[in-house]
């Protein structure tokens, strides 16, 4: 799945979301003085990374909204935590997978200021065309 910028998560939820972070060199204190400015800046412009659900063979998944909330049934079948020393810093990820036995839809969430998409457009125009006549 490719990078996103930060979503929002409706109360409740946990995000799953994990700031991608770039690649760091030494820096010298000047450039990091000038570093502690552009972070406001790349906060805005951040990248992060959400885990995905993939289903194969999921006819009875066809009718899902592009974006909602559902419920899930699933079994834990692995987990795992890692720690891996970097440079000296310590960085600890966790991960699990999920057998996911099945699955209930609920609300649909609209898309805050989203511009509708190819076929929602195509759908406006021709409803927008049919009432001007």
């Amino acid at each position: 799945m490719p990078y996103t910028s930060k979503v929002n998560v409706p109360e409740g939820f946990s995000n799953l979301g994990e700031k991608v972070e770039e690649y760091e060199m030494l820096e010298t204190p000047e450039e990091e003085a000038a570093e502690s400015e552009q972070d406001q800046k790349d906060e805005e412009t951040a990248k992060y990374h959400y885990p995905s659900l993939y289903f194969d063979h999921a006819e009875a998944l066809k009718s899902l909204p592009k974006e909602g909330t559902a419920v899930i049934h699933f079994k834990k079948v692995m987990e795992k935590t890692t720690t891996i020393d970097i440079n000296g810093k310590s960085e600890t990820k966790h991960c699990v997978e999920l057998q996911i036995n099945g699955i209930k839809a609920g609300e649909s969430i609209e898309a805050e200021a989203s511009e509708p998409d190819d076929e929602g457009a195509i759908e406006q125009g021709l409803e927008a065309a049919s009432e001007s006549k």
